[in-house]
């Protein structure tokens, strides 16, 4: 009886033993498979991490290359800009020196002539001086204008200019003597009926006053019904109440 008692609880504990030793088998797989699990889903996690940086690499190096090309595009743009404008300003230099020596045309008196650029300028620097009562720079440049330039259209207001600066001057001899050139080369110029009277005037300021009264006369004669004519007259008769309260 004794014997049947323990051998009882020896099968017992031989079974919980059993039991528990299956047990702890089944929870053992049990942890190998969720340790595999979360290495899986770690290296998972490690690979989309790892593609992640690497496509943010290639994302990176893609922005540097856009930004090299980009300014590579504004180099070549603002360097064709410099070479569009450093073209345009050739062209225009070009055309500036081209344009020095082109004839221009210009209306002298109510005719066109052309002339060239260097004999228009020579011309009008002579002009200025006169107008800013440079009598003496204006009377040499007017000269030298004649002698440079004897076929010029402006040869006969240069021979008239040249006059009214000596006269301006009080170079009576010189006004004299370029007016009556003047009227020598160009007797059917619009200027020969002024040459005249600045003739006469330079003839009554330097004291030959009867000499003054006989042009005066043959400018009303040669151009009788004209403003020239006119003015002949009143300074003839300027002349003479001059001359008759002197010998009063």
């Amino acid at each position: 009886m004794t014997q049947h008692f323990c051998r009882k609880p020896v099968a017992w504990i031989l079974c919980a033993a059993l039991g528990f030793t299956t047990m702890t088998t089944a929870h053992a797989f049990a942890d190998d498979d969720a340790r595999r699990a979360i290495l899986d889903l770690r290296e998972t996690v490690r690979q989309i991490q790892a593609a992640q940086m690497q496509l943010m690499t290639e994302i990176n190096a893609l922005k540097e290359r856009n930004r090299q090309l980009t300014g590579r595009v504004e180099e070549l743009t603002n360097s064709m800009s410099v070479e569009k404008r450093s073209t345009r300003e050739l062209f225009s230099s070009l055309d500036e020196r081209v344009g020095a020596f082109e004839p221009q045309v210009v209306v002298i008196h109510g005719e066109t002539h052309q002339v060239d650029p260097r004999e228009k300028k020579a011309y009008e620097d002579a002009s200025s001086l006169l107008q800013d009562g440079r009598f003496k720079e204006a009377l040499t440049s007017f000269r030298s204008f004649v002698k440079d330039w004897p076929q010029s259209p402006y040869r006969p207001d240069a021979l008239y200019w040249l006059g009214s600066s000596a006269f301006a001057a009080e170079q009576y001899k010189t006004a004299i003597s370029t007016q009556n050139q003047l009227l020598r080369e160009y007797p059917k110029s619009v200027l020969a009926p002024d040459a005249m009277l600045l003739v006469a005037s330079s003839q009554a300021a330097s004291g030959s006053v009867n000499a003054a009264k006989a042009t005066l006369r043959k400018v009303i004669k040669q151009y009788p019904k004209t403003s020239s004519a006119e003015t002949a007259q009143k300074r003839l008769d300027e002349i003479q109440r001059a001359s008759a309260k002197k010998s009063k």
